[in-house]
This record gives C-alpha cells, sequence and structure tokens, in this order.
C-alpha cells in the first residue's frame, strides 16, 4: 500500500489499482474505509459506457511521503492521471484528476475520487449523520441503515442545479460527538460536476465527485480545473462542515459585491428585504381575487410579495395546457387591473410568473426557437433524477439571449412590474447542451452557467434602466453560482413531507423524521443575499398542525412564509367562495375548506417581527449555530393536496415528531445578537439556556438584554439573566420572541 500522511490525517492507496483503501485520523485511531472493502479506483463514462477497468498501473509518491501521482491506461489512447497530496500541519487531502484522450471515443465524465468502504462511525451508526447540500440542505440520521443501494441516497446530485441537486458544493459524514469527513469541490466557476454520497454495491458508503466533460468528442480529454478536498471533523454536528465550506465560499466571486448591508442603495431592494412580512405564490394573476387579498391584510397587517400565477400572458402559459412561444406569444398582456390597484393600495409589491426557458416550438418564432433548442443526453446518460421532459430553448443561443432580454424589457416598459420571476430556469435545468451550433461545445457546463448568468444580468440592468429603480430577480430554487444575480428564490422544502418537489428522492425519510432539512445554504450565505420563500402553505385548518412549526422555522430561518395557491383552490371565504378550477391554470379539485382567522394572525406574529425588531437579524444577519437546551418535542399532524393530482404526495397526510420549541441564533454585523424562541406547541413552554456574548461573536463586555414579541414595541422590554447567567424564558403557547442581546 501507498502511504501519504501529515500530521494528522494518513491515507493509503492501493499499489496494483490506486484505489482509495484507507484514510486514518492519526489523533484518535479512527480509520473511515473497512479493511478489506472492495472499492474502484475511478468510474470513467464514454460514450460506450461506464467502466473502471484498466490495462496499466503505475504510481510515483515523493521522498517526503506528502504526494503522489497515479496514472491509469484505460485502453489504447485513454490515460486517467490523479494526483494526491496532503496539506500542510493537520489539513486535509487534495485530489486532482484528468483523462487524456487520443482515440476515437468520445469521453463523458470522470469518476474521481471513490472514496468507498466506509461503515459506521459510532455505535450501529444511530449518532451518525449525513449532511449534503443538496435543496439546500438536508441532513439524513444513520445513512448506513436508512440509504438503498440503488435507491434513497445523495447520487447524481448534479452542480450547478439545486432542484435536482446541490446548491453548494460540499457534504459532509460524521458521528456526533466523534469523528467524520468533510468532502468540496473548490471549483470557483461552475464547471459541470456531480456531489455523491450514498451506499455502494458493497452495502457500504461510499463518497464520490463526478466530473462532466466539458468539450465532448473524439480525441478530446477532461481536466477537472479544480481539487477536490477531503478533510477531518470532530464531530460538532454539520456546522463545523459549513464553517470549513464558508471561508472559502465567502473568497469566491458570487460574494465578490459583499453582504447587503455593505451595499450601495442601487445595488439592493431594500422593499424586499425590510417591508415584505409575508410571500404569495400563485395568486391568480388574470382573475379579480381582491376579496382575499382583503381578507389577509385584515388580518396580517403588513405589506405582501406576491408571485402572481403564470395566467397573464397573451397566449396560454398554464401547468397542463402548454406555455408560450416567442414573443408575439406574450404580449399583450393579461393582468387583472383590480389586483394590481389593490396590492398598490396595501404597499405590496408583486413578479409576475414566467416559464422562463421552456418553449412553445409550433408558436411564435418556432423555427427559430427550434434551432435554439436545448440538447439533452439520452436518458439513461443524464446522472439526474429529474426527467427533463419539457422542451427548453438553450441560454447559449443567440436567439435566446436576445429573446430573454427583449420579452422582460418589454414587460417592464408596458406594465411596470415590481419585479421578475422565473420558473424551471437556470437553478433547476442541467447545465448541459450537445447543440454546438449554439456557439458553445458540447457538453459546456461552464458554458451554459455563465450564458444563464449573462442573460440575467443583461436583462435586469434592462428592466431597471427602464423602470428607473432598482428591479428585483428571482428564480425557483438557488444556488451559489447566481447569488450576486438573483436577489430572492421560491422553494417548498421547508414545507415537507406536506411540500412537493425537492426533498422528493428522501421523501419516506423526510415522512419518518429520518431525514430533515437544515438551513445549511441561509448558514453559509444569508448575509449575502437571495431571500428565500418557502412553505407552502394555506391559512386552513385542514393542513394540520405542522403549519405552525413549518411557520416558525421558515421566519427563524431567515426566509418568508408562502402561502400557495398553484394546484389548488384559495381559501373559502365568508358563505363558502372558493376561486373556481375555470378561472385557474391547473384543474384542481374544489375543496371550500374555510379561511382560518387564528392562522392568519399566527402568521401575522412572524411577519411583524420580521419587518419590525427582528428585522437586521432575518433580513441582514449572520446565522449562528444555536444555543443548546432541551427541547420537547410534539406530534404534528400534516395533510398535502396541494400538488398535481397524478403525483403519489398528492392526498398524503401523516404526523410527524418535531421540536415544540423552534430556536435560531443571528448576529447583525459585530454590534448584536438575536435569539429568536417560537413555541408552536398549544402550551406554555419554558427555555432554560446558558449564554455568553462572546460565543455570538460579540466583543467587549457591558451587554444587555432586551425582549421582543410581536406586539411590543421597536424598542423592548429589559430583561436580565439569573444570578448564574441563566436565560429562562416562558413562551405562551404558539407565540414568538426574540431576545436581543446589544
Amino acid at each position: 500500500m501507498i502511504v501519504l500522511a501529515n500530521d494528522r490525517i494518513r491515507i493509503g492507496i492501493g499499489e496494483s489499482d490506486g484505489s482509495i483503501q484507507s484514510i486514518l485520523d492519526l489523533r484518535t485511531g479512527k480509520e473511515f474505509i473497512e479493511a478489506g472493502a472492495v472499492v474502484q479506483p475511478f468510474r470513467l463514462e464514454t460514450a460506450g459506457g461506464a467502466t473502471s477497468a484498466f490495462e496499466r498501473f503505475s504510481s510515483e509518491a515523493s521522498a517526503e511521503r506528502r504526494d503522489a501521482r497515479l496514472n491509469w491506461r484505460v485502453s489504447a489512447g485513454i490515460t486517467i492521471k490523479a494526483s494526491i497530496r496532503l496539506e500542510e500541519g493537520d489539513g486535509g487531502i487534495e485530489f486532482r484528476c484528468e483523462a487524456l484522450n487520443e482515440s476515437e471515443e468520445t469521453i463523458v465524465s470522470l469518476e474521481y475520487p471513490v472514496i468507498g468502504g466506509m461503515g459506521a462511525i459510532t455505535d450501529g451508526g444511530e449518532r451518525d449523520y449525513a449532511a449534503h447540500s443538496f435543496a439546500t440542505g438536508l441532513k439524513v440520521r444513520n445513512p448506513l441503515k436508512h440509504f438503498e443501494q440503488g435507491g434513497a441516497g445523495f447520487r447524481f446530485a448534479p452542480y450547478p442545479e439545486s432542484f435536482s441537486g446541490s446548491s453548494m458544493q460540499f457534504f459532509a459524514y460524521y458521528g456526533l460527538g466523534e469523528r467524520g469527513l468533510y468532502f468540496a469541490a473548490l471549483d470557483g466557476e461552475g464547471w459541470a460536476k456531480w456531489l455523491n454520497f450514498y451506499k455502494g454495491d458493497s452495502g457500504l458508503l461510499e463518497a464520490s465527485f463526478i466530473h462532466g466533460c466539458e468539450d465532448m468528442g473524439p480525441r478530446k480529454g477532461l481536466a477537472a480545473g479544480y481539487p477536490v478536498v477531503v478533510r477531518l471533523l470532530e464531530g460538532r454536528d454539520w456546522y463545523e462542515a459549513a464553517d470549513m465550506y464558508k471561508a472559502w465560499a465567502e473568497r469566491q466571486s458570487w460574494c465578490s459585491k459583499g453582504r447587503l448591508t455593505e451595499r450601495q442603495a442601487e445595488e439592493r431592494c431594500d422593499w424586499l428585504h425590510e417591508d415584505m412580512g409575508v410571500a404569495t405564490f400563485g395568486i391568480n394573476a388574470g382573475a379579480d381575487r381582491t376579496a382575499w387579498l382583503a381578507q389577509y391584510h385584515k388580518h396580517i397587517r403588513t405589506p405582501m410579495f406576491h408571485i402572481l400565477g403564470p395566467d397573464w400572458t397573451n397566449e396560454p402559459q398554464t401547468f397542463y395546457k402548454g406555455f408560450p412561444g416567442g414573443f408575439d406569444d406574450w404580449f399583450p398582456t393579461r393582468f387583472n387591473k383590480a389586483n394590481l390597484e389593490a396590492m398598490k393600495g396595501y404597499g405590496d409589491k408583486y413578479a409576475p410568473f414566467e416559464f422562463d426557458y421552456l418553449f412553445h416550438m409550433e408558436g411564435a418564432d418556432g423555427d427559430r426557437g427550434k434551432a435554439a433548442a436545448q440538447k439533452f443526453p439520452e436518458k439513461e446518460r443524464m446522472k439526474s433524477i429529474d426527467g427533463y421532459r419539457f422542451p427548453f430553448i438553450c441560454p447559449a443561443a443567440e436567439y435566446t439571449r436576445d429573446f430573454h432580454v427583449e420579452r422582460d424589457v418589454a414587460l417592464q416598459r408596458g406594465d411596470d412590474v415590481d419585479s421578475i420571476y422565473y420558473d424551471i430556469s437556470a437553478n433547476n435545468i442541467m447545465k448541459i447542451c450537445l447543440d454546438d451550433s449554439h456557439g458553445h461545445p458540447v457538453g459546456a457546463g461552464k458554458a451554459i452557467n455563465e450564458a444563464y448568468r449573462d442573460n440575467y444580468i443583461r436583462t435586469k440592468a434592462g428592466m431597471i434602466e427602464t423602470a428607473g429603480r432598482y428591479v428585483p430577480m428571482g428564480t425557483e430554487m438557488m444556488n451559489e453560482t447566481l447569488l450576486d444575480v438573483l436577489d430572492y428564490y421560491q422553494s417548498r422544502a421547508g414545507g415537507q413531507p406536506a411540500a412537493p418537489l425537492e426533498g422528493y428522492p428522501l421523501r419516506d425519510l423526510l415522512k419518518s423524521g429520518d431525514a430533515e432539512l437544515i438551513p445549511m445554504f441561509a448558514y453559509v450565505y444569508h448575509e449575502y443575499g437571495a431571500l428565500r420563500l418557502d412553505g407552502w402553505g394555506k391559512l386552513v385548518e385542514e393542513i394540520g398542525s405542522l403549519y405552525y412549526f413549518t411557520v416558525a422555522r421558515t421566519y427563524l430561518w431567515g426566509g418568508l412564509y408562502e402561502l400557495n395557491y398553484e394546484y389548488s383552490p384559495m381559501e373559502a371565504l365568508d358563505g363558502g367562495v372558493e376561486n373556481a378550477p375555470e378561472e385557474h391554470y391547473y384543474p384542481f379539485e374544489p375543496r371550500g375548506y374555510a379561511f382560518s382567522e387564528e392562522r392568519a394572525e399566527y402568521l401575522a406574529q412572524f411577519a411583524a417581527l420580521r419587518t419590525g425588531a427582528g428585522n437586521n437579524y432575518l433580513a441582514y444577519g449572520t446565522m449562528l449555530p444555536p444555543l443548546a437546551f432541551d427541547r420537547e418535542q410534539i406530534r404534528a399532524d400534516w395533510f398535502h393536496y396541494n400538488h398535481g393530482k397524478e403525483t403519489k404526495e398528492y392526498n398524503d397526510s401523516g404526523e410527524l415528531n418535531v421540536d415544540s420549541i423552534v430556536h435560531a441564533a443571528w448576529r447583525f454585523k459585530d454590534e448584536s445578537a438575536g435569539l429568536f424562541f417560537a413555541n408552536v406547541s398549544d402550551a406554555g413552554r419554558t427555555v432554560k439556556t446558558a449564554v455568553d456574548p462572546a460565543d455570538l461573536g460579540l466583543k467587549g463586555s457591558g451587554y444587555k438584554y432586551v425582549l421582543h414579541t410581536a406586539d411590543s414595541n421597536g424598542e423592548g422590554t429589559a430583561f436580565a439573566p439569573r444570578e448564574d447567567g441563566t436565560l429562562v424564558l416562558d413562551i405562551p403557547p404558539r407565540t414568538v420572541i426574540l431576545l436581543e442581546v446589544r
């Protein structure tokens, strides 16, 4: 075995095949790869299929045993090269790889490193967790037990693509309070890749990185222009890995504009972050919904941000009858003027919904759309959990680039919209196109990502110039490479299991509680922008008591709760009035579920805190690890009917154990910290915890504590810890409070 080591970590490499056979923590003696485990050294995908076979292997290690170079002759004309380097001192392992191609074969991807044979870290794996940036952050308990070969797990999760894949480029496997491993691709340019953590054929856990070929064809190779790093963890939950990643991520181009608080007024949208208390999604754009708007504002009492439904275009833009093609299919628009006037009167803002890159190839400009069509690999080559059934146009095609700007500048000029929202767009379309007539190479992950960025940047600039004010731009889902371009994103994972789409590959584990959402993206990036809209809720009793937990978690993690009306009716108002399916863009089933004043008033607490005393933290703050205290769990029921009738999630229901107290800690600059506690149960609760301002990143001494509730005045009330420094907080049922340290 070839052995490399530094002061902290040792890696063993097979002399005959270059496979990774050992990763040892030298301080604790913890070995992560089980002895005798069969691990493949690499996986090479060509047009002819995938292989780990090779004709010849050679290696060379430095005299200091800190680095090694590996070479595999796969076949005549194809060679894989890799390097492994140990970072100085107690650092980790750095891997680099490339595939050289002098053959007539076409290389599609290279999977390296492959780190397999990993078993449980703690006894029985019961305190083991996998934390992955899939869908902005998911954590799975005991992955060795709950992952399935060929089933549940993080396999073929493409980056950058946060609908079916990874919003960031790292994940971790650790035993809580024990040891673990951090895995990351340190790529600041957006190359195509897949971040995998799953159960391998051996029945043990495996981590790997797949690197997509950016220019496919005979005699064309592949070189991953970035390192993959593996480092040791101490088992301090997923925050430890996120801190490692954040130290790198903050130096990347997508953070170059700085934190929101550091930007000029013309580079940010203050009303989005400071004035909006609640979001809605999917209210009909073309039908009168003023009665519902009035009812919402009667109880919620803050401005609301509405992403209107798609039914405003000249030709139908629906969830079942198709979507527009070129310019003439979009205009003239069909907005209901009464809705817009009512929103303006309440101080609300709105964004039209656009199926951004979907294109009706038989509609306006059909021939140009067909020439610009994005060409994906065959289904068996997709390496994705998404089917990509829609007709897309490639963002790099000349027609697409011109059309994207022309369409939305015309929308701004004609309707003076407050914002623009794109569905099924850059953040949930795989960054691959095989048609090089568009001016990009075959494959083109990085080129496609840059084309999306450029289209957004030019369109946004055109809309701002036309409007004479900042026009925020949002998308369905999020990934880090667009953090400096986008202002908000719509998500649904926060409502799981009472929500659709992202997270669904692990839906059974989400329903059992063995998988859970974590605020991984917010923890790394919140102070840099991209407001999250999440929750997938309704103001009705029938969706269950999980509503109270979901609302609290959405706000306390920095988002806006979203009332969603895409696949089901709005709440029935007095007299049972409900919007009709015939006026909607999806043929939903009538429900007759009554508007709940109590649920609206509960939501109003969080909206008031978000726009009031908690705004510095929830809009602009840096997320901190939570305080430790006992959190009794409660059983919450849920019912999910707001989804497509053909899906297995439709009319699904169940119960879930959740914390009775939802808690989050935030810091605003270096000035103050906000400790949020929401009692989501129907009984009073007492929180006992200790806090040291220094642990919150605050400097100096003389800090005071100020308690805020949703109905307290802006100054709050003074609060005193006990003599031993313990905080004792009595929180009434279904109430949220903020304790400031300032």
